[in-house]
């Protein structure tokens, strides 16, 4: 009887390992990733890959792969995935799937370093890819451009921005008038002076009034002030303890409005810059992770 079961169990595993090593169909892991369940997909492609290596689809798959792994935020992993398959791909078979493959995975590395901010990778990997890729899909190339321009606005680089743009092939008049009226403003945009508010500042609240902050001017010419009558009318009072006590007050007070009106201005030349900055970047489309151009080999 015990030899019985042990020959079922045998029977069982191996036939769980052929159905393992045998299983053709990737498809599940393709219906995982469609769904967002990125950790799934992951296994499941894995899974396929290593046992069905000379599949013509597993480069593609790879793709899946290296996007889902993107999707889980993994970017390391992802880059690692997809630079295996550039470098499997690059200067390989002349095929035009594996051209498109080869781009669209250069594309995907490009994606991934724009949103680690990793810009000087970007740029560099930008100008590869501008090279060994000159027919660049239509649509991945305008995110190029995109992702490449908010990367210039991202940086504060405002001259590489309009060149950028300038350059650049957007489909958009609208929006392309948009990006550019709103660098040209920055551009010629005049930051207003840390020493000018500073000297306007020997009167209370004028450095204030000079950043634009008008609550904060008037109340620190009425605290200034209040103190100040406080101290005379202390001393008229003969009262030379409680003026000694206002006077040191005012004093600190005096210092700290001179500080406030140069820190006012810093801090709104900074609240302009960074304002344009994060409207600019809301309006420039930047890719989807899960953006493939090449669906109709994997029937995506």
């Amino acid at each position: 009887m015990k030899k019985i079961i042990l020959v079922l169990v045998l029977t069982a595993t191996v036939f769980g390992l052929r159905e393992g090593r045998g299983s053709t169909d990737f498809g599940y892991g393709l219906y995982l990733f469609r769904q967002g369940n990125y950790s799934g997909a992951i296994f499941e492609l894995e899974r396929y890959i290593y046992y069905n290596e000379t599949d013509p689809l597993v480069p593609y798959l790879h793709l899946v792969l290296a996007l889902s792994y993107a999707q889980s935020l993994q970017y390391d992993s992802a880059l690692a995935v997809l630079s295996s398959l550039a470098a499997h791909l690059e200067g390989g078979s002349s095929n035009e799937g594996d051209y498109e493959l080869y781009c669209e995975s250069a594309f995907h590395i490009l994606n991934i370093y724009f949103r680690q901010r990793r810009f000087s990778d970007f740029y560099l990997k930008r100008e590869e890819v501008g090279m060994e890729c000159p027919t660049l899909h239509e649509d991945l190339a305008q995110y190029v451009a995109f992702m490449s321009l908010a990367g210039h606005v991202y940086n504060l680089a405002w001259e590489e921005a309009l060149e950028e743009l300038a350059l650049s092939e957007i489909s958009s008049s609208n929006l392309r008038n948009l990006l550019e009226g709103e660098i040209k403003v920055v551009l010629s945009h005049r930051n207003k002076s840390p020493l000018v508010g500073g000297l306007l500042s020997v009167v209370p609240g004028l450095g204030h009034l000079y950043a634009g902050r008008f609550p904060d001017g008037l109340r620190s010419f009425f605290i200034n002030a209040t103190f100040v009558s406080l101290a005379v009318f202390s001393f008229k009072e003969e009262m030379p303890v409680l003026g000694g006590i206002f006077t040191a007050i005012e004093g600190i007070l005096y210092v700290s409005n001179i500080y406030g009106g140069v820190n006012a201005v810093l801090q709104e030349n900074a609240r302009f810059i960074i304002e344009k900055r994060d409207y600019l970047l809301k309006h420039i489309p930047v890719p989807p992770l899960d953006i493939i151009t090449v669906r109709k080999e994997l029937n995506l």
